[in-house]
């Protein structure tokens, strides 16, 4: 179907000029169709009409739109002639803004600090799941995280005049990066949860054996060692008790000294025993340390209904912070470039 437009974009003394040129000066043509008739959008037309209506320069009741009497006459200027054409009617390129409301550059900074944090963290999760390469990944990321957010600005931006195709193909590349970045964060996120928590467990379990086995080694040295004393007090005491007491003087004579020792080494193994003993007790309270730690875990899991796996509430803080940091980072800078353009 043929429509009718101009060649290029009335400038508003030109749209004012067509109005009085209508018979009567007058049209009841609806906003977007006299958009169309201007090349313009549908909104600027309707936003100039309102301007116009409060300076006095036209009056409008309904549909009808009339040049008001006494409105100020333009000086004549050319006016692009009309032509039919069977094309589609093309949209005038909207006006740059050149300024930044405050609003705006809240938002930016916003969307910056939050794709910084996401960035970040998605580096070092990247660098923990391929560490063979760690400054060609940090390279690799930091572009990444660049090109996603200056694509999904300039997209936002130029969505109307951008193609279909293209429109998918940059969505799609956007949805892309955002998911290797939800990985890396994801992966961050365990390593800090899980790191240093293993790394204590696995030190309490290994002093706590090595312990056990040092504990039992000196328990035997002071059971044999009493042993010992015992078999000698024994043997002093039967020979004492038949009655013969210038042997059993003799017999202690002979092992005082023997006895000595051995009463001084299971004193010692006695000393060590009780060391290691309270060793054991403090790597135990390092180990229930960490797991008054975690009791926030279990409490946030309990009110979750999560029941006795305290993980659960752990992987379901991490996918919210996956899901809401970067996608909102990409998606305030596509409002913010879209609201402007």
């Amino acid at each position: 179907m043929a429509e009718i437009a101009p060649i290029r974009p009335f400038d508003e003394a030109a749209a004012l000029d067509w109005l009085r040129s209508q018979p009567g000066g007058r049209t009841n043509m609806p906003a977007a169709e006299l958009g169309r008739r201007w090349g313009w959008h549908r909104q600027r037309a309707s936003r100039r009409l309102k301007a116009w209506q409060k300076a006095g320069l036209v009056t409008r009741r309904g549909n009808i739109v009339m040049v008001a009497h006494g409105a100020p006459v333009t000086a004549p200027k050319p006016v692009t002639p009309l032509v039919t054409r069977p094309v589609r009617v093309t949209r005038a390129r909207p006006v740059p803004v050149t300024h930044l409301a405050g609003i705006d550059i809240a938002a930016y900074v916003a969307a910056v600090v939050l794709a910084g944090c996401a960035a970040f963290f998605s580096i070092k999760g990247m660098v923990v799941l391929f560490p063979g390469a760690p400054v060609a990944v940090v390279a690799m990321a930091v572009a990444m995280e660049c090109a996603k957010l200056v694509t999904a600005g300039w997209l936002a931006s130029r969505w109307r005049t951008t193609a279909r195709v293209l429109r998918l193909v940059l969505v799609m590349f956007v949805f892309g990066l955002a998911v290797i970045n939800a990985v890396g964060v994801y992966a961050q996120l365990v390593s800090a949860h899980v790191g240093e928590r293993g790394e204590r467990e696995s030190y309490v379990t290994s002093q706590t054996a090595d312990l056990d086995a040092r504990i039992e080694v000196a328990n035997h040295a002071v059971a044999d060692l009493d042993t010992r004393v015992s078999q000698i007090d024994a043997a002093i005491a039967e020979a004492t008790r038949r009655g013969r007491t210038n042997a059993a003087l003799a017999t202690m004579e002979g092992q005082r000294r023997t006895r000595a020792g051995f009463v001084d080494e299971r004193n010692r193994e006695a000393g060590t025993l009780a060391a290691l003993k309270a060793e054991r007790a403090s790597v135990t309270a390092k180990g229930r340390q960490a797991e008054v730690e975690a009791a926030p875990i279990r409490y946030v899991t309990e009110l979750l209904g999560g029941g006795e796996d305290n993980e659960r509430a752990i992987r379901w803080l991490i996918a919210l912070m996956v899901v809401c940091c970067d996608p909102l980072a990409i998606a305030l800078t596509a409002a913010v470039a879209g609201s402007r353009a």
